[in-house]
């Protein structure tokens, strides 16, 4: 908002930066995509984040990033034809479909370059987004996913005691039960390309940050401010905690710093492998993912892209020794909070001082970043 006003304040030095309103035609819904697109001489990039474009978000929060190989320019007059591809499975299909949905000029004059570029090298990863509206179909939200999970996942591999893992900084109004929507969007993400129900029978568990985390964080009570997990929500559904874990990151040096990042994942028993992983812009609510109505069609709220990790054979976790697999933000096994551990909820006032000796809500001349 500061930022806004400036520019609107200071319009030529800003001139180089054009803002372009996007539609959010439900209520509660909002532009939560993080996709930067990368020009340059040789081709382009596409960069799909957890970071807004803020400060803080790129100094002291742990966020996820994946960049793609580079796309270099098509032979002159040639491209590539992405109706060929309906379910929008290739990497392009499904960005300019994306893309399309804002339906601006703006929007409308980068679709028309990126058809000039070569993405067919980009293999490793599907896209995952959500769109504002009633969708049928498999191509946001929930369903989407889980149509790549059915396509991707082999069972065969994916037996009993594979977990599903996720994190989030950000948490919706997910029901008073379970059966309202969380059951139904674990088993989404429990999906394989088998019927098999003894692969649908996984542990979930989500890593969210406790109260004495963000405390002791190397920003304090300040980076709580971007986990906006609100009481009323939590007072709803304090089913909820009876999954929760702690955010703990030792192997990479960020116990202590504030998660912004959200991922969700399928970790074999031993923790050494996952048969998939989702780095994404989504948080765990129904606006981000989705909720199924009686007529069969899913009710999104919000912007959302994600890249999903899926492949034939399990991927490796990353580990020091040998400097490669899949990046887990978070220490494995994730540890179950205790009896006395709270989430954070960043409406609440704690008087027990923080790193830099505050109470929360912090007196400050500065607005309280809330962003999820």
């Amino acid at each position: 908002k500061q930022w806004y006003q400036r520019r609107v304040r200071e319009p030529r030095k800003y001139s180089r930066i054009i803002v372009v309103p996007v539609s959010l035609p439900l209520s509660y819904g909002t532009h939560h995509t993080k996709l930067m697109i990368l020009q340059s001489e040789g081709g382009i990039r596409v960069v799909i984040h957890t970071a807004n474009l803020i400060q803080v978000d790129w100094t002291v929060k742990t966020q996820g990033l994946w960049i793609s190989s580079l796309c270099p320019p098509l032979p002159d007059g040639k491209q590539e034809d992405c109706h060929a591809d309906p379910e929008c499975l290739s990497f392009k299909a499904y960005l300019l479909k994306y893309l399309g949905a804002y339906s601006t000029s703006a929007t409308d004059q980068l679709i028309r370059i990126l058809m000039k570029y070569d993405m067919s090298g980009v293999t490793q990863v599907k896209l995952v987004g959500s769109v504002p509206g009633m969708h049928s179909g498999p191509l946001y939200g929930t369903p989407r996913l889980q149509k790549l999970l059915s396509l991707f996942v082999d069972d065969s591999k994916v037996r009993p005691g594979w977990r599903i893992v996720a994190n989030c900084s950000s948490i919706g109004s997910l029901g008073s039960t379970t059966e309202e929507w969380f059951d139904k969007f674990v088993r989404a993400l429990q999906t394989t390309n088998s019927g098999d129900e003894t692969c649908r029978q996984a542990l979930f568990q989500l890593v969210f940050p406790t109260v004495d985390m963000i405390r002791n964080s190397l920003e304090g009570y300040c980076g709580g401010g971007s986990v906006p997990y609100q009481l009323r929500t939590h007072r709803r559904q304090h089913w909820l905690r009876d999954y929760m874990c702690h955010w703990d990151s030792k192997e990479h040096g960020r116990s202590r710093v504030v998660p912004h990042i959200k991922t969700y994942t399928r970790l074999s028993p031993d923790m050494r492998r996952v048969a998939w992983f989702l780095l994404t812009s989504a948080n765990l609510s129904k606006a981000a993912w989705g909720q199924m109505l009686s007529d069969g069609k899913c009710r999104v709220r919000s912007y959302e892209l994600g890249v999903l990790f899926v492949g034939a054979d399990s991927q490796k976790v990353y580990s020091r020794e040998t400097g490669c697999g899949m990046l887990v933000p978070y220490s494995l096994p994730p540890r179950p909070y205790s009896k006395t551990d709270k989430p954070w909820i960043a409406d609440v006032a704690y008087s027990q001082l923080d790193t830099h000796g505050n109470k929360w809500p912090i007196d400050t001349d500065n607005d309280l970043l809330e962003i999820g």
